[in-house]
């Protein structure tokens, strides 16, 4: 498999983000891939080659699928991805609701909730 400078930009990315949430240092995911902090650091910055297994013990460690995150391996599977898919989001709120509505991709919810004062 060849990836792509944009797969490793990608993948340079999600790990920013994923380091920033998870308060996760290179040192601790270098350890977990057993490789070293700075071999790590030169794979997510284009110094050293992105091999297919770094890249999928990388993508289980922090919880993505390399088939739908690298741009390369999407294209792959091109056409036999849906466009679209449809979720369900369910919420529950502390109260009765009174009126439900949507404007474009926001859903406003208006509910009464009983405050008890003693």
């Amino acid at each position: 498999m060849q990836y792509t400078e944009q797969d490793r930009q990608v993948l340079h990315d999600t790990w920013m983000s994923y380091k920033a949430k998870m308060r996760v240092t290179q040192i601790e995911m270098a350890k977990k891939l057993g490789v070293s902090q700075l071999i790590f650091s030169d794979i997510l910055r284009g110094r050293e080659p992105l091999e297919p297994r770094f890249v999928n013990q990388f993508c289980s460690y922090i919880g993505v699928d390399p088939m739908l995150t690298l741009p390369s391996l999407r294209n792959q599977i091109g056409n036999s991805m849906p466009n679209s898919v449809t979720l369900t989001n369910t919420f529950i709120v502390d109260g009765d609701i009174k009126s439900v509505r949507y404007n474009g991709n926001q859903v406003v919810v208006e509910y009464v909730h009983s405050v008890d004062l003693h």
